[in-house]
């Protein structure tokens, strides 16, 4: 008992800190508490929900009237039932608009219900590619301060081995000042990488709806990516499948609407009415009125009306044009970023990093037997950090590239595993 004490006393650091340590980023489950919690993906659903409950509406009659009204014969006292001008009547009045208005005014409903479903598909990816986008980031980060935190132990060894050689003549002090000079230089480019991770994190929690920036485990590793299918058929599936370019379609669809509605706006509505009156004892009177609503004013009003919509139409369907032409650049761009940060992790990983790390082994060889000067050493660890930290960067960029695609394309392309945090490739192993 007394030997088991002290162990656990110094056990209980190891396990607090542990206990405070988040567990492993899950891209999955930051995907699905994302697609559950998003504010922007709550709002869109909302607007999409109250767009659907509009055609009917739109359909509808306008409401009717009723009233009640009371005739009197003179100012001297009640004469209901005495003189036959007395009434009590009720009246009901109905406006009817001009045949096909109300199914126009239903289709523009209708368009603009479907607006609302392509916006929360588009809000539905954009989301999720931002979510990839972060996890992307916080890997490159993660990767960055582990390298770093590795290299300044290395290069922490190595100054105390240059100071002894300094202390015995071996050494110069030249030496000494750069090591401690690179250690510096690590530690603040350690403090960068802190502070950018506490902004993507504070971004990644506003995606996910979090009221509190909570904190976010490491970022272990990335899924897989790859593009599907060649330059010419991922521009063609983004024109025809796009959130964006189908909700331009919709709203060219909606202005073309509007115009015809606003041709019918040129046409006189109905108005009819009828009314009981009540003469107490005398015999009862009925009423009925049919009239129109004239568009006396219509140079001024229908008519400008008619010019506007029709303008409204022809820039919808310059703007959709426009937007394909856009879509399609975006495509080719995210295209060129994925191709070259693909070419990159390969060249970084299968050469560079491999290459870098072989000098570095034979640098310290070479160093131990006196046959290197230390400054080469220091430079061949620090040429080994920058290539595993750009390594890492192409990686993060790669799947960057592809997250943005999905939301072009209206698909995923980035396949999650069903543990994310421990899955995926590393061109890095054991970094």
């Amino acid at each position: 008992m007394k030997r088991f004490l002290p162990t656990l006393l110094a056990l209980l650091p190891v396990v607090s800190a542990a206990a405070e340590t988040p567990a492993p980023a899950d891209l999955g489950a930051l995907l699905r508490e994302a697609d559950e919690k998003s504010p922007a993906l709550r709002a869109a659903s909302a607007r999409l929900e109250a767009a659907r409950r509009v055609p009917s509406q739109m359909r509808a009659l306008p409401d009717p009237e009723i009233a009640i009204s009371y005739t009197n014969d003179g100012l001297s006292g009640f004469t209901l039932g005495d003189s036959e001008f007395s009434n009590l009547a009720l009246t009901w009045r109905q406006e009817v608009p001009y045949p096909g208005k109300r199914a126009r005014a239903g289709e523009l409903a209708e368009e603009n219900a479907r607006i609302s479903a392509t916006d929360f598909e588009r809000a539905r990816l954009e989301v999720a590619s931002v979510v990839k986008s972060a996890y992307a980031d916080l890997y490159r980060l993660d990767r960055a301060a582990a390298f770093l935190d590795e290299t300044r132990l290395a290069l922490t060894t190595l100054a105390e081995s240059a100071r002894r050689r300094y202390e015995v003549g071996e050494g110069n002090q030249e030496s000494v000042l750069k090591a401690q000079t690179e250690i510096l230089t690590l530690e603040a480019e350690m403090a960068r990488v802190s502070g950018d991770r506490k902004r993507v994190e504070a971004r990644l929690n506003a995606t996910l709806g979090r009221a509190e920036d909570a904190s976010i485990g490491p970022a272990m590793s990335l899924p897989e990516v790859k593009l599907p299918e060649d330059l010419k058929a991922l521009e063609e599936a983004a024109v025809a499948t796009s959130p964006s370019v189908v909700g331009l379609q919709a709203a060219a669809l909606r202005a073309e609407a509007g115009a015809r509605l606003a041709q019918l706006d040129l046409k006189p509505d109905f108005i009819w009415s009828g009314s009981y009156m009540n003469r107490d004892g005398l015999d009862p009177m009925v009423t009925g009125m049919l009239g129109l609503r004239l568009p006396l004013y219509r140079g001024r009003k229908q008519a400008q009306a008619l010019l506007a919509a029709e303008s409204e139409a022809t820039a919808a369907r310059q703007d959709l044009a426009d937007l394909q032409l856009r879509t399609r650049a975006s495509v080719r761009e995210l295209t060129a970023r994925f191709e070259k940060a693909d070419r990159l992790v390969t060249l970084y990983g299968q050469g560079v990093v491999p290459q870098a790390r072989s000098a570095l082994e034979s640098a310290r060889t070479a160093y131990g037997v006196g046959r290197l000067p230390f400054l080469d050493l220091l430079n061949d660890q620090v040429v080994v950090l920058e290539a595993r930290i750009q390594l890492a960067l192409e990686e993060s960029e790669r799947l960057q590239a592809v997250a943005a695609l999905e939301p072009l394309l209206a698909r995923e392309l980035i396949r999650i595993p069903a543990a994310s945090g421990a899955a995926g490739g590393s061109h890095d192993a054991g970094r």
